[in-house]
């Protein structure tokens, strides 16, 4: 009876997170997102100051939900956020929260978001005003993405697409990998997995797992293309499958094995590197 109390309180915890961030956030479209486009500065100053309040606002979710006993994020390997600058960060996608997480993190970063949200009433003007990439049309979006990877920028995005189900074996779409091959970038790869599994795609936010959930977020130190086993010279076709193929490896070696000591790491990547 206890532990059924205790998931009601969490759901309704989550409920209340939820509806409170939509509310305020379109109330901030109106009152504050104007402010911050009127202060001066060109459109580049104008676009990072709606970044640092978005990341903000995160951080703000984040720490309320820890406060209400919902769950915490954990993070480790930060120290990779300082090589993060020009750097495409991939990153597993279990959870409606794992964008949430990253761009607390990182808030300057480019990021790629559902065509959706351009259009979601809560949301669309500060993802307009911070300049987010949309997903709408796949031949722009990697062109906008290889560009901000050129100017030095950091770049998030999810291979998967969407959430993937819990026990459901990854399918990375290659458009993450089109990015890598064409922009020659170097990845920062991200094992993100929450235990037990929470607001995954099929479930409804009111169903609360048996406990509180703990979201990992873990960094791996920056690699090139060719330590992830695509060499030069290979067409962009070729390469961009190759390391499809070789990043679904290795982020699978490292979600069995993320409690394991590094060293487990570098062996996947000199695994990866002779394949």
């Amino acid at each position: 009876m206890l532990t059924r109390l205790d998931c009601w309180r969490r759901a309704l915890g989550t409920g209340l997170c939820i509806a409170i961030y939509g509310g305020l956030s379109l109330i901030a479209s109106f009152t504050l997102l104007p402010l911050l486009q009127l202060w001066p500065g060109n459109a580049a100053r104008r676009q990072r100051r709606v970044r640092r309040v978005v990341s903000g606002s995160f951080r703000m979710l984040l720490a309320g939900i820890g406060g209400l006993g919902l769950g915490r994020v954990e993070v480790q390997g930060r120290e990779w956020l300082e090589h993060a600058a020009g750097k495409l960060l991939i990153a597993t996608h279990p959870m409606y929260l794992d964008m949430v997480a990253l761009l607390a993190l990182l808030p300057q970063a480019d990021c790629v978001v559902k065509g959706a949200m351009l259009h979601n009433p809560l949301y669309r003007r500060f993802v307009t005003a911070a300049g987010y990439i949309s997903n709408a049309d796949p031949e722009r979006l990697i062109a906008e993405c290889v560009q901000a990877l050129q100017h030095s920028r950091t770049l998030v995005m999810f291979p998967e697409g969407t959430r993937t189900e819990p026990g459901q074996p990854w399918h990375f779409r290659r458009g993450a990998a089109q990015v890598a091959v064409r922009s020659g970038c170097q990845i920062l790869p991200v094992l993100i997995c929450c235990d037990p599994p929470a607001l995954f795609k099929s479930t409804p936010w009111h169903r609360a797992p048996h406990r509180p959930w703990r979201l990992l977020v873990k960094f791996y130190p920056p690699q090139t293309l060719n330590a992830l086993g695509v060499p030069p010279g290979l067409p962009h076709a070729a390469a961009a499958r190759r390391l499809n193929h070789n990043l679904e490896n290795f982020f699978k070696q490292q979600l069995a094995a993320h409690e394991q000591p590094d060293r487990r790491t570098e062996a996947a990547y000199h695994h990866l590197a002779r394949s």
